[in-house]
């Protein structure tokens, strides 16, 4: 009965993380409880206890590592997908800038002709599709520019000619150039811009009636380019297509039909030729300022905005609708140290060079310009 009193005493219950299964392995202060349990009847109702416990203990934390790992792991996941997307998005942007300056520099050399401008932009993107597969990087890019145009419905990408505008070769053509007579266009005098302005002030007209600019800012050349960006993340395209507007500008129609996200791009270079008013088009791709019907013109000041979203003060003013934007004055004109010499000097043409004895025509032979940019001629 000793025995039988201390197995009542010492139940499974009071030893449950040490259970009694090799008694040879008991020490301390268990060893006298495993030793009585391994030879007594109580043995195997402890051992059955021991194993019905281990399985209720199984059964409670299963699934709960599956837990763990999904809470801390999707936003991890998440964010890296998000780097990888912004590196991507950063990496296409810079190809972009650099294209588009390709762009402007063909543009600037050879008379702002749009078939030079999309030629050095679309070869100038060509690192951005590496070869592979058994195909070029000119063959994979345009595959990739046939599946975006027929997902839009339209040109794969779009430059807009900002300047020169309409307006500047109405007020700055001049018939007498060479390119003009050959392609029977319009064309703006690129030479002798000092004197042509000079000229200008003598006639009380420094700017274009129609355009408001001078004739440095009619020989910049302005390129707004819209490309495409489609987002590597999946879902992200999705959610562009609700944002988009299928009836709206290039780059709302382009969120709205494919899920791209568009990167608009804007670059101004001084010509370095006499600027033409070539036919846009090219299916889309280089064409004349687009001008979105249904958003409020470029051309309006802040004191013209009303609402939460403006920035400054509400007020009356702004320019007419349809206003062409206004051209930061870049490059400035020389400054003027005299007053406006008297009118009447020789008609607007911009020949090229100017005659020095009309009136109007101020340079002096001692000019700074003289022998660097002038070709003076002393008495």
């Amino acid at each position: 009965m000793p025995a039988a009193i201390s197995l009542h005493r010492l139940r499974w219950p009071r030893f449950p993380s040490r259970p009694c299964i090799d008694p040879s392995a008991c020490t301390g202060s268990y060893a006298r409880c495993c030793g009585a349990l391994a030879s007594s009847p109580w043995h195997g109702r402890a051992m059955a206890s021991c194993a019905s416990r281990r399985r209720f203990m199984r059964r409670r934390q299963r699934g709960a590592s599956l837990i763990e790992f999904s809470l801390v792991a999707v936003p991890i996941l998440l964010a890296g997908l998000g780097c990888v997307e912004v590196a991507r998005w950063f990496q296409v942007r810079q190809f972009a800038d650099v294209a588009l300056l390709q762009a402007a520099r063909a543009g600037i050399t050879g008379h702002a002709r749009p078939q030079a401008i999309a030629a050095a932009f679309e070869q100038a993107l060509l690192p951005l599709y590496v070869a592979g597969s058994g195909a070029s990087a000119d063959s994979r890019m345009r595959a990739e520019f046939s599946r975006r145009s027929a997902a839009l419905g339209d040109a794969p990408w779009r430059i807009e000619v900002l300047n020169p505008t309409k307006a500047a070769f109405a007020d700055y053509a001049d018939p007498g150039l060479a390119v003009a007579r050959e392609t029977g266009l319009a064309a703006i005098n690129n030479d002798y811009q000092a004197e042509q302005h000079q000229r200008n002030l003598g006639l009380g007209r420094p700017l274009g009636p129609a355009s408001g600019l001078t004739i440095y800012q009619a020989n910049v050349l302005a390129l707004r380019l819209t490309f495409p960006y489609r987002p590597l993340v999946p879902g992200v395209a999705a959610l562009l297509r609700q944002l988009g507007d299928p009836a709206g500008s290039y780059a709302a129609r382009a969120m709205a039909l494919g899920g791209y996200l568009p990167m608009v791009r804007e670059l101004r270079l001084g010509m370095q030729s006499h600027p033409v008013d070539w036919p846009k088009g090219l299916g889309g791709k280089i064409v004349a300022q687009q001008v979105d019907e249904g958003a409020a013109p470029t051309g309006l000041s802040m004191a013209a905005c009303h609402g939460l979203w403006c920035l400054g003060p509400t007020g009356a003013g702004g320019l007419a609708e349809g206003a062409q934007p206004e051209l930061s004055a870049w490059p400035e004109p020389p400054p003027q140290d005299g007053g406006a010499v008297a009118p009447g000097g020789a008609p607007q043409g911009g020949s090229s060079p100017p005659d020095p004895e009309a009136p109007g025509y101020t340079i002096e032979p001692a000019d700074p310009a003289c022998g660097v940019t002038l070709c003076c001629v002393s008495g």
